[in-house]
């Protein structure tokens, strides 16, 4: 088996593996919530535990990850996510829930920060836009891993079983991540082990905000979707459902055939069909007034902001290749804040005016992200029109 599809299967297994365990928690929280007799404050100050543990990874993640070499770096996540994870099904009391959720949250950081390299690293050796498509992967994780959970309860499997089983059906897939890569050993190191270059932070900012401005909207939807279709379209509970549902099917479809549509027509010109698709999406629903018609517009954003985030992590990569770690950390930062910020946003404006009112900002953001469109262009694609300048 050549070392470009080695390389292809272990980055699979780390956004399934990441997914599946994130997923798992996630269906979850009703039962800690209801476990620890919760409030929707208490509960919210963990979720934001969590976030803030992925947050501060980042940095150190990132250095770690350009230090020793994302192979090893991968690996060593690998083992260690799953810890934090089962020490929440053993968490007794709400102090000991509070510093596993922090833990938790930092090695998810981590393990994104560490994926996200090797993904990066495997688009160079297939010459293939394949972010998008292992972003799939964790969104296809994160459905196991939520799906599993019925069949948990529903054979009346305890909570630490069920994690710890979860975490044990992946063990024996570790050994993909031990076959031999084809990347060099780090280096890029002075003669007193310091590196000589330094991140252009400018330019990864710019970027970046890319990447906030398609989390935003991804958090907003994710919150309040639901929401917007029981209270600006009078649906019931159950169809109210299928906003998200109808959200996610379509961003998991269109990142598992992004690739074939960036390699026919070219970054940029997908980044701004998508940031068209999220904004027409936006206006569909302000629009309307048939939950039917609403779905349309949940659709169209789902599309939209499929491939944004995962196009903005490649372009981190390949402005540092050396730092790439880094590189991603920081736009990371900057994902993880547009998904923090996403449903606060829309709440406090929705409570000024209404829910439909809010979603004008969805409207708005993805101008920004269309006219810095250009800024995603692949190295590929700049070298090809270089090239034809010479000819």
């Amino acid at each position: 088996m050549s070392k470009i599809k080695l390389n292809s299967y272990a980055v699979s297994l780390l956004f399934l593996f990441n997914g599946c365990l994130f997923g798992t928690w996630a269906a979850k929280v009703p039962y800690f919530k209801e476990m620890f007799e919760l409030d929707e404050k208490a509960l919210s100050i963990l979720l934001l535990i969590l976030a803030f543990g992925a947050v501060i990874s980042f940095p150190l993640a990132g250095r770690l990850n350009d230090k020793l070499g994302v192979q090893r770096f991968s690996k060593i996540m690998y083992l260690l996510y799953p810890i934090p994870f089962i020490g929440l099904a053993l968490s007794s009391n709400y102090i000991l829930l509070t510093i596993s959720l922090f833990f938790f949250g930092f090695l998810h950081g981590s393990m994104d920060v560490a994926m996200n390299s090797w993904a990066a690293k495997t688009e160079t050796l297939t010459k293939r836009k394949l972010m998008s498509f292992f972003h799939a992967m964790f969104s296809l994780g994160a459905g196991v891993g939520a799906g599993s959970t019925v069949f948990f309860i529903w054979s009346d499997i305890s909570t630490v079983m069920h994690f710890l089983i979860v975490s044990l059906l992946f063990v024996p897939l570790y050994i993909i991540l031990c076959k031999p890569s084809a990347f060099p050993p780090p280096k890029n190191e002075s003669v007193n082990g310091t590196d000589n270059s330094k991140l252009p932070f400018m330019l990864l900012s710019v970027v970046g905000l890319m990447a906030f401005c398609s989390a935003l909207g991804e958090g907003a939807i994710a919150d309040w979707g639901s929401v917007i279709m029981r209270q600006e379209f009078s649906a019931d509970m159950s169809f109210s459902a299928w906003a998200y549902a109808t959200f996610s099917m379509l961003m998991v479809l269109s990142r598992l055939s992004a690739h074939v549509f960036i390699e026919k027509y070219g970054v940029i010109h997908i980044v701004k069909a998508c940031s068209l698709f999220s904004l027409f999406g936006a206006v569909i629903i302000i629009m309307v007034s048939s939950p039917y018609l609403a779905l349309i517009g949940f659709a169209f954003m789902g599309i939209g902001y499929s491939v944004i985030v995962p196009l903005v992590f490649s372009k981190a990569a390949s402005i540092s290749q050396q730092k790439s770690g880094r590189a991603i950390a920081f736009v990371a930062t900057f994902a993880y804040g547009g998904m923090l910020c996403g449903p606060v946003v829309i709440g406090l404006i929705a409570h000024q005016t209404s829910l439909k009112s809010a979603l004008l900002l969805l409207v708005a953001l993805p101008i920004y992200t269309l006219f810095t469109a250009y800024l995603l262009k692949s190295n590929k694609e700049d070298k090809l029109k270089n090239e034809l300048k010479v000819g």
